[in-house]
């Protein structure tokens, strides 16, 4: 969610480290969504787990994962309202891999961060109304 797409490898940043308060939402989104081989994280266990219980404060969290985790919320609650077409294209994939595959994870995530069912119902229609590639 991405928020999974929110799934990235350490080191997707770049060189400088920059601080949180030289960062704004299309940095962060930026980083978050264009720069990342999702299918790579989402095939990898091992790495999807790493990112899980940082998500699900069970594990620490990476700078990009923390950066991800801060963004969830706000990722749910717009459907990735403020995702370029790109962006909304790499969330749609990333949800359309992560939700069959591990199903009780998802269930989790909301349970975490859309624990009034709020946010879902949007989500599932995005997912069945996106096309990938839309402009």
């Amino acid at each position: 969610m991405l928020f999974l797409a929110t799934l990235i490898v350490c080191g997707l940043i770049g060189a400088r480290p920059i601080s949180a308060d030289e960062e704004n939402d299309e940095d962060i989104y930026n980083k978050i969504f264009d720069s990342v081989d999702v299918d790579e994280i989402l095939n990898n266990d091992r790495i999807l787990d790493t990112y899980l219980k940082c998500f699900f404060n069970t594990g620490p969290c990476s700078n990009i994962a923390g950066s991800m985790k801060d963004k969830i919320p706000e990722v749910f609650e717009t459907v990735c309202g403020l995702c370029t077409n790109k962006q909304k294209d790499i969330f749609k994939h990333s949800l359309d891999v992560f939700i069959p595959k591990r199903p009780k994870d998802w269930e989790h995530i909301l349970q975490i961060y859309d624990p009034n069912g709020a946010y879902e119902p949007k989500i599932m229609e995005f997912l069945k109304t996106w096309k990938i590639g839309s402009k």
